[in-house]
């Protein structure tokens, strides 16, 4: 096994550095060296102490840091760095070892002990001077940065990062002279207050070391500590908004400092080039600085590729993307093994930055065994020892047998067996083998253009002999990333007028006969035009065919074309580029991977990039999709990930236009599908309808895991729909997806944007929760028909269906009379629970709705959410719009926000019927609090009833309709950047609430009650000091 050859040798170095610490316990000063080197394990640092000589006449001053770690002989005055530099929390001790002479002096040391913060030490001062004296203290508790102390007396100033011990300022003072020590700037990262004490008087004859700084945080950093970042920039974002572009490894702080009882939602946006990210944590509750470790250490390179061709003898070469040693991956294991089974050689080599390549040898005498291998790689950074962010595994075909093809000097008539014997044709090559038994033979091919119906109609695979291309000339290197062996269908044989959308004109196939693994690599496929059904590749009932790193395209046809079309089949797609072809005619679907089957299939497609292909001109009836699954059983999407998925733009002209763009469909039956689907980018094109995901039928599929979901990038000017998880009759579970909304633009008709669209839930229960919705935009020129914006859609939710913890910001609608843009919109649904969302609505010249009610008639639960209405509606604004429903919803604990407080607007705007419940809600900017059978409740009258007509008519009961509060909440923002956390000027009557209804907020964590007793209202627990 490979890890049997594999040796390392682990070095530990204690370094134990004693100091004497006079002016601040060392207990105190050990509990704050402990927890800065908790928080950051892997940064901070290394810093420098510096060292400030005032007074010096006579030479020979030295200076000693920690007990020996660095000294310093020093005979002028000036400025002076110790060559040792220390990390955050480590302690730093300055003394005198040898005074002065010729003449002799007295030196003293004011501000040379303490812990090291985060950033250079600069606050040390020695003075030789005896009619002149230092001015310094002690500071307890400093974690931030740029905390800076100003003398007002002469304007100097002093940055301080000690974070808890001796400061001084580097300047001395007569006796006499005044003193004003104040803060000039405070820190940052986390946000602090640092009080000072005894900070102003006058010098006596002596030094002065009483000024007394204690620094408390009031609002707290999200730290990302990155590594393994070798090139490019990894993005990420906060609560959906906020976004930190890290480019370098260690320590990145998002701009915006959070408060306690906050909470954080940290996703990826993207990634680093040729790296896979992941974080060791996403999201959470405010309580202290928050470090995430952003691990981004991936294999950015491989020779011979990943999935690729090993021949007996050759290295294997890993490029990393941080630096690594001889012994980094000692954990690795798999069946890679060597004939002989002699010690493999590991050399160090540079690819990109020193010692980043891992050179991997048999020795001289052996060689690898042959067959299809793997190695699953359990690789460490030299640095920091840190795993790769993800699982690899490496899969290799060592071959027992080879033939060769050249386009130049090739000819069928040689026997194929050696480099300088090379057949022409691929068929000619395979079909020379006969079979091959051991399962692992190999046809290497040069650059060059090979035609695949040369010898027949198409390639048609063998078990268990595979195709490399994009050799160099004379086979001495293999070059898949070239791409430059093209196999492309010239003339398209006769045949294929005759290929149906069940046995498509192809120019590879692979049928029931392929049961041992055949792998192609290298290549650049292109079928032919035109036929009426054309694939790049067919696979027909084979679970063995893996397509590793090539670029693939289907062709023109008239009817249908897939750059890998897969009947009854598995298909292993891995790093590939896969373009769906051309349609010519109407009613023609070009798809980038088209899987169809009669049994559970369980794809694996991993790391492709997924084209659906167009069809220029084509108005009616045409479909671009990057991937399709349609069969009379289902599939499993499980092992579907890393993949870019983009469905193209066709023609939208309207009226006339019937054109479909969808990266991801689904169609029916394929009740049976399952998985979850995560870690893709879909973006889908402008067409007539526009879809980032569709599930045209019942499924178990879910969208998107607990901890990560996908991102799906909607589309300009979709014409009808532009929609990006569209599930027409199916109850899912949808989660922590990044959804960009698209647009529509049409005159005259209605058009809908929407972030995630349920049609029909089946009364069965449905969740959809943690996503983030933003943007997006619908328009009817004219103002004549409807136009519709909404985060989420759903329609025949079940009573255990939920809507929670959603974070969605719309942008605008503008049309005709019913025009709406609504952040949630429920009809004809039970029961259910909508809870914790965060919705900023977006604006509308007709309708503007952040919760939008139809057609309820169960007890559905309308809890803790925090809501506006949305801007520049006047006259048509809520925050929440009821209408057709019975009288048991129960509305509780939201905040409700009205942008524009203008007659026709209510926080709550009830149609027709009355609620269950609407109780201990808090209404702002509201005139109207609640609008209910053709009267404006506009008080709150006693129990906090809504009330109308000076509280002569009471919305209901105090049991059922009271402890609402009709105050501004005070959140941190409103406008603009908004943020919906409650800040210390909100009331205890909204952070501090008796009514427990549920146990989480926004992000699932903060939980009710909080730990001041109370129940926060709206979406955020939120439990720092309120305002009574």
């Amino acid at each position: 096994m490979f890890n049997r050859f594999l040796r390392t040798t682990i070095i530990f170095v204690f370094i134990f550095l004693g100091a004497c610490i006079p002016t601040i316990s060392k207990s105190l000063m050990q509990s704050v060296s402990d927890f800065l080197q908790l928080r950051s394990l892997v940064n901070t640092g290394p810093y420098q102490i510096s060292v400030t000589v005032s007074g010096l006449v006579g030479s020979g001053l030295t200076l000693n840091l920690n007990s020996g770690l660095s000294s310093l002989t020093i005979n002028t005055n000036g400025v002076y760095q110790f060559s040792s530099t220390l990390v955050s929390g480590q302690d730093f001790n300055v003394t005198i070892t040898n005074l002065p002479v010729l003449p002799a002096q007295t030196c003293t040391v004011n501000g040379g002990t303490g812990v090291v913060g985060f950033g250079n030490i600069n606050s040390i001062i020695v003075n030789c001077d005896p009619l002149r004296y230092s001015l310094g203290g002690t500071i307890t508790g400093l974690d931030g940065i740029g905390f800076t102390l100003i003398n007002s007396y002469d304007g100097s100033t002093l940055a301080v990062a000690v974070a808890a011990g001796t400061f001084a300022f580097t300047q001395t003072y007569e006796a006499g002279t005044p003193y004003n020590v104040t803060v000039s700037v405070q820190p940052n990262h986390p946000v602090q207050d640092c009080l000072i004490t005894n900070g102003s008087n006058t010098f006596a004859a002596m030094d002065v070391t009483t000024i007394s700084i204690n620094c408390t945080s009031t609002a707290y950093p999200i730290e990302i500590t990155a590594v393994g970042i070798g090139s490019g920039t990894l993005t990420l974002s906060n609560n959906g908004s906020e976004t930190l572009p890290i480019a370098t490894d260690g320590l990145h702080r998002f701009p915006t400092n959070l408060p306690p009882s906050s909470t954080y939602n940290v996703q990826i946006v993207s990634s680093p080039p040729g790296h896979q990210c992941v974080l060791s944590s996403t999201s959470g509750t405010i309580a202290g600085t928050v470090s995430i470790l952003a691990n981004c250490f991936s294999v950015l390179a491989y020779t011979p590729r990943n999935g690729g061709i090993l021949l007996p003898t050759e290295s294997l070469r890993l490029v990393f993307s941080a630096e690594v040693n001889t012994g980094s991956c000692a954990g690795s294991a798999g069946t890679l093994d060597t004939t002989l089974s002699l010690a493999i050689n590991f050399t160090l080599a540079t690819t990109n930055f020193a010692n980043d390549t891992l050179i991997v040898s048999p020795a001289p005498t052996d060689s690898w065994l042959s067959g299809h291998r793997t190695l699953n790689l359990n690789c460490q950074t030299n640095v920091g020892a840190h795993p790769l962010s993800t699982s690899i595994s490496l899969l290799y075909m060592i071959p027992s047998n080879l033939r060769y093809v050249a386009d130049v000097g090739g000819n069928d008539g040689n026997d194929g067996l050696t480099p300088g014997t090379p057949k022409r044709n691929l068929q000619s090559a395979i079909d020379s083998f006969g079979a091959c038994p051991t399962n692992d033979c190999a046809v290497l091919v040069s650059q060059g253009s090979y035609d695949p119906a040369a010898v027949s109609d198409r390639i048609q695979l063998v078990s268990g002999i595979s195709l490399f291309g994009s050799y160099e000339p004379g086979f001495a290197t293999w070059r898949p990333e070239d791409k430059d062996s093209t196999i492309f269908m010239d003339t398209v044989p006769a045949s294929c007028a005759l290929a149906t959308a069940t046995n498509p004109c192809a120019s590879i196939a692979a049928d029931v006969s392929v049961t041992s693994p055949v792998v192609i690599s290298g290549f650049q496929i292109e079928s032919g035009s035109s036929a009426p059904f054309m694939a790049g590749v067919f696979l027909d009932s084979t679970a063995n065919v893996r397509l590793i790193d090539n670029v693939i395209k289907a062709g023109t046809s008239t009817s249908g074309s897939a750059g890998v079309f897969s009947t009854n089949s598995n298909p292993y797609l891995v790093l590939n580029r896969i373009e769906g072809g051309t349609c010519t005619t109407n009613s023609c679907h070009s798809i980038g991977v088209l899987m169809s089957s009669g049994v559970l299939i369980a794809p694996v497609i991993f790391g492709n990039v997924i084209l659906g292909g167009n069809a220029p001109g084509i108005l009616t009836g045409a479909t671009s999709a990057g991937i399709r699954y349609s069969g009379t059983f289902g599939i499993d999407v499980t092992n579907i990930r890393q993949n870019i998925i983009t469905s193209l733009g066709l023609q939208n002209n309207d009226p006339g236009a019937t054109t479909i763009s969808v990266a991801f469909d689904i169609g029916t039956p394929a009740a049976s599908s399952t998985g979850i689907l995560v870690g893709n980018q879909f973006n889908h094109g402008a067409a007539y309808g526009s879809y980032g995901i569709r599930l045209q039928g019942a499924t178990n599929i879910q969208i998107g895991s607990t901890t990560q979901g996908n991102v799906i990038n909607g589309s300009a000017n979709a014409r009808f729909e532009n929609i990006g998880i569209n599930i027409l009759n199916s109850n899912n579970i949808v989660r922590r997806n990044f959804i960009n909304l698209g647009t529509t633009d049409r005159s005259n008709a209605f058009n809908t944007t929407a972030g995630i669209v349920f049609t029909s839930g089946l009364n069965n229960t449905s969740i959809i929760e943690n996503n983030t919705i933003t943007g997006g935009s619908a328009t009817d020129p004219t103002n004549f028909s409807t136009a519709q914006l909404i985060g989420i859609s759903a329609t025949a939710f079940g009573p255990g269906s939920s809507i929670s913890r959603n974070h969605i910001r719309l942008g605008t609608a503008n049309g005709g009379g019913t025009s709406v843009v609504t952040g949630i919109s429920i009809s004809t649904s039970g029961a259910m629970l909508v809870s914790n969302n965060w919705i900023q609505n977006g604006t509308s010249n007709r309708n503007a709705r952040g919760i939008n009610l139809y057609q309820i008639t169960s007890a559905m639960r309308v809890f803790h959410n925090t809501v506006s209405s949305g801007p520049d509606t006047p006259g048509n604004d809520a925050a929440i719009y009821l209408s057709g429903f019975s009288n048991s919803l129960l509305i509780e604990n939201n905040i409700f926000y009205l942008n524009s407080d203008v007659a026709g607007n209510a926080c709550i705007y009830n149609v027709n019927g009355t609620s269950g419940a609407t109780r201990y809600n808090v209404f702002h900017n509201c005139t109207n609090l609640v609008f209910q059978t053709a009267l404006n409740y506009t008080d709150i009258c006693a129990g906090g009833v809504p009330g109308s007509l000076a509280c002569v008519t009471p919305l209901g009961l105090a049991a059922n309709y009271g402890n609402n509060l009709n105050l501004n909440p005070n959140l941190v923002s409103l406008i603009g950047v908004y943020s919906y956390i409650p800040t210390a000027a909100s009331s205890c009557l909204i952070t501090r609430s008796t009514n427990t209804i549920m146990a989480d907020s926004y992000n699932g964590l903060g939980t009710r009650p909080g730990v001041d007793g109370g129940v926060s209202l709206g979406a955020i627990e939120y439990n720092l000091p309120c305002t009574p």
